[in-house]
C-alpha cells in the first residue's frame, strides 16, 4: 500500500502503518501471524505430508515468492505474487493455492510491515488464486499463454482496486475515494505491465517445476480439488 501513499498529497491524506483497522499487540501479532501460518501450511501440505519432496518444492517456491514481494518492494508495484498465485491455482488446486497466496502474504508482510491492508491483500491474492483454477490457463499440461497474459492483467487491476478499499475510512467521501482511484492507475498499469511480463517469461518455467516436481498427488487438475477449499 506504500506505493500510493504520494498520490494522495492533494488531498491532505497520508496512508501510514496502524492507522485503519484495529491495532495489535506485538506478542498478540505474533500468535496470529504464526497461527495463520500454520494453518495455511497445513492446508498447503495436505494430504502429502509424508512426501518430503513435495513439500520440499512447495515450501522453497512460497518462500520465493514472499522474497520477490520483498526483493521488489523498492519498485513501484511490481507484483509477481499475482501471476505466481495464478499458476499455483491452475497446477495444484484452489485450496493449495489460496493456501499459497495467504502464506506469501503473510510472510513477506513480517517484513513489509502488517496492517489492515493485509486482509486485503491476503484475501485477493486468494482470490486470484481461486480464479487460476478455473479457467484453464494449463490444460492437458499446456500453458495458455494468452490466456494468462489477458487474465493477470485484468486481474492485477483488479487486485488493486480491491486492496484501495483498505484506506477507505468513515469521513472519507466517495469523491476523496474515487480520485485515490484516479492518482492509482499508474500504479495500476505497472502491476498489470509486471504481470504481463512475469508470465512471458516466468510462467512456462514455475509451470514446469510445479509439474516436474511435484509428486502426482499434488498435481490436481480442473476435475479434481480444484473445488475443494478445505477437504
Amino acid at each position: 500500500m506504500k506505493f500510493k501513499t504520494h498520490a494522495l498529497s492533494g488531498l491532505n491524506m497520508v496512508l501510514t502503518d496502524g492507522v485503519h483497522g484495529p491495532s495489535l499487540a506485538p506478542t498478540e501479532m505474533l500468535l496470529l501471524n504464526v497461527g495463520i501460518i500454520t494453518v495455511c501450511y497445513a492446508l498447503l501440505c495436505k494430504p502429502s505430508f509424508g512426501d518430503k519432496k513435495g513439500i520440499i518444492t512447495l515450501t522453497i517456491f512460497t518462500l520465493v515468492a514472499a522474497a520477490s514481494r520483498v526483493v521488489l518492494e523498492p519498485f513501484p508495484n511490481v507484483q509477481p505474487l499475482t501471476v505466481m498465485c495464478l499458476l499455483m491455482g491452475a497446477c495444484l488446486g484452489a485450496r493449495r493455492g489460496m493456501a499459497f497466496a495467504v502464506m506469501a502474504t503473510m510472510l513477506s508482510n513480517i517484513i513489509l510491515s502488517h496492517g489492515y491492508w493485509t486482509i486485503f491483500q491476503a484475501s485477493g491474492w486468494a482470490f486470484i488464486a481461486f480464479i487460476g483454477s478455473k479457467i484453464n490457463i494449463v490444460y492437458n499440461n499446456e500453458l495458455a499463454m494468452k490466456k494468462l497474459i489477458i487474465s493477470s492483467a485484468f486481474l492485477s487491476v483488479l487486485f488493486d482496486w480491491w486492496v484501495s478499499l483498505s484506506v477507505y475510512h468513515v469521513g472519507m467521501s466517495s469523491t476523496e475515494f474515487l480520485i485515490y482511484l484516479l492518482n492509482g492507475i499508474p500504479f495500476d498499469i505497472m502491476h498489470a505491465m509486471a504481470s504481463i511480463f512475469t508470465a512471458v517469461w516466468f510462467a512456462p518455467a514455475i509451470v514446469k517445476l510445479l509439474q516436474d516436481y511435484s509428486t502426482p498427488d499434488l498435481q490436481e487438475n480442473s476435475v479434481g480439488e480444484v473445488d475443494v477449499i478445505i477437504a
